[in-house]
């Protein structure tokens, strides 16, 4: 089993090269690890994904789909196995396992080993080769607990919808949405107005068991309620429907806990990756 790069990671085993989320038209298989932009490759290498994962593919981009792969499933080519595990990062999201001659590889893509709302944490896998994201691999990163973060999150909600005004959200269409839509749900009782966009992928991911509950801004329901102006927005670009309420404008990402977000009137560091206690508790269990 070897490992190399052209113009994105891949792995030989056997006769059979898997692509890491990136690809090479016509040749070999496109391992995807979830449907954000950055982890898609630009052709059509047979690609190998979670159901949520595929659907979202589907919905989005023309993918030539060679199968799907559900967590503790099991394929077999020739003398390699593949398999997936959660990865905690997005609904769908996954570790993938390449298995051959005894070795095992692991690809975590990007992972989240902490609980949320909605999933539950990337578990450690075993692995002779670790292939690990690291976005927040410094010791500089150390997120709050997630319970904290969503206090913080309501109080702010609350405070801006008592001053007449409509608290936002500026999110991945794809993971964040998805949280703040549920932590919502569980923690409030108004209205959640979700984007075009977001509310495509909410629409895919309940056939897949994800139950939330919002209105879509361009039905009736979700117009009026958005413009009676006591619910929240959320949406995956910075655009204002017709209101005659102000809109408060927020964002949730990691990167705020170092770093101001300008343009915004509150930043939250809620994220979809593990911290650096996280990233080196996983490598060490792996």
């Amino acid at each position: 089993m070897k490992i190399g790069r052209d113009r994105g990671l891949f792995v030989k085993a056997g006769d059979s090269v898997f692509w890491l989320d990136s690809g090479s038209e016509g040749y070999g298989f496109s391992l995807i690890t979830h449907a954000h932009w950055d982890h898609l490759p630009n052709n059509s290498s047979r690609v190998i994904a979670t159901p949520e994962t595929a659907s979202i593919l589907k919905l989005f981009r023309n993918r030539i789909l060679e199968k799907t792969l559900g967590y503790g499933e099991r394929l077999k080519l020739g003398d390699i196995e593949i398999s997936s595990q959660p990865s905690g990062h997005v609904v769908g999201s996954s570790q993938f396992i390449i298995e051959e001659d005894g070795v095992r590889l692991v690809y975590t893509g990007d992972i989240n080993t902490y609980d949320s709302l909605i999933l539950r944490g990337a578990k450690p896998i075993e692995a002779d080769i670790l292939v690990i994201e690291a976005t927040y691999g410094s010791p500089r990163y150390v997120f709050p607990r997630r319970e904290e973060i969503y206090a913080r999150i309501v109080r702010w909600i609350i405070e801006v919808i008592k001053s007449g005004e409509i608290p936002a959200f500026k999110v991945y269409a794809l993971g964040k949405a998805q949280e703040i839509i549920g932590m919502i749900n569980a923690y409030l009782d108004v209205p959640v107005i979700t984007s075009w966009t977001i509310s495509r992928i909410n629409e895919k991911l309940s056939e897949h068991g994800l139950k939330l509950d919002y209105l879509p801004i361009n039905s009736p329901e979700g117009l009026e309620a958005f413009r009676g102006g006591e619910c929240v927005y959320v949406s995956s670009r910075r655009s204002n429907p017709p209101s005659k309420h102000r809109i408060r404008w927020s964002v949730a990402t990691g990167w705020a806990l170092r770093y101001r977000i300008n343009g915004y009137d509150k930043a939250f560091p809620l994220s979809g990756h593990a911290d650096f206690p996280g990233l080196v508790s996983y490598i060490q269990e792996s």
